[in-house]
């Protein structure tokens, strides 16, 4: 197998979106096709860098592939993910039993969070802003919408993820680094360190408190 002739750029200038396809090993020719026609179509969007040629994680009854998707920004990365041509392209290989679901790599927000900074951040740092978006939004996710019946699980997984990823990439990222600069820069006293600290730790509890006493009949 090879990969994409696009080469990516440096780390920090790309966001990644992971896809996991299951397959039927009667269907891997049709599944190629697919991607390559899918790669294609990606090319044509505004700031696509690459994709990488299918890799095999998985054997048995069902094939497990991955790939992952490269573009310059959140935005232009959504633009291509809730496109028509791709949606038109899916819709024929999902009909004979093709199933995908995509995730963004959790390096990808950290990668725009040190974009927002002037100084170098600890890594422990950004991910733990990371994980303060990125909770909630799952949560909520998960708890004020449900699968519609005619909706097939893959196709809802990806709807979740593109939410997710609409989300946090364009406001709750960018908000949170801005809100937490002079943590993320070490700058201020140790005192505001230790309190922006305590803040992020307080926040993740009571988010936990309020999702742990919400009834199971609503999820």
């Amino acid at each position: 197998m090879t990969s994409s002739s696009s080469l990516p750029q440096p780390s920090d200038e790309y966001f990644e979106y992971r896809f996991i396809h299951r397959i039927n090993p009667l269907a891997y020719d049709n599944f190629l096709q697919s991607q390559e026609k899918l790669r294609t179509q990606a090319k044509n969007y505004p700031g696509y860098i690459s994709e990488n040629f299918p890799i095999l994680v998985e054997e048995g009854e069902t094939l497990v592939f991955e790939t992952i998707l490269r573009f310059d920004t959140p935005e232009h990365c959504i633009n291509w993910i809730d496109s028509k041509e791709r949606r038109e392209l899916l819709y024929g290989v999902e009909n004979n039993g093709y199933q995908f679901k995509g995730e963004a790599n959790f390096e990808s927000y950290t990668r725009w969070i040190k974009q927002s900074v002037s100084n170098p951040s600890p890594v422990w740092k950004i991910n733990l802003l990371v994980l303060l978006v990125l909770y909630p939004t799952v949560m909520l996710f998960n708890l004020l919408l449900k699968k519609p019946s005619s909706i097939d699980f893959p196709t809802w997984m990806l709807f979740g993820n593109f939410c997710s990823v609409a989300i946090t990439g364009w406001f709750a990222v960018p908000w949170v680094s801005r809100l937490y600069q002079k943590w993320l820069e070490d700058k201020g006293t140790k005192k505001e360190q230790l309190l922006a600290l305590i803040s992020i730790f307080l926040a993740l509890f009571i988010l936990l408190q309020i999702f742990r006493h919400i009834p199971l009949s609503f999820w």
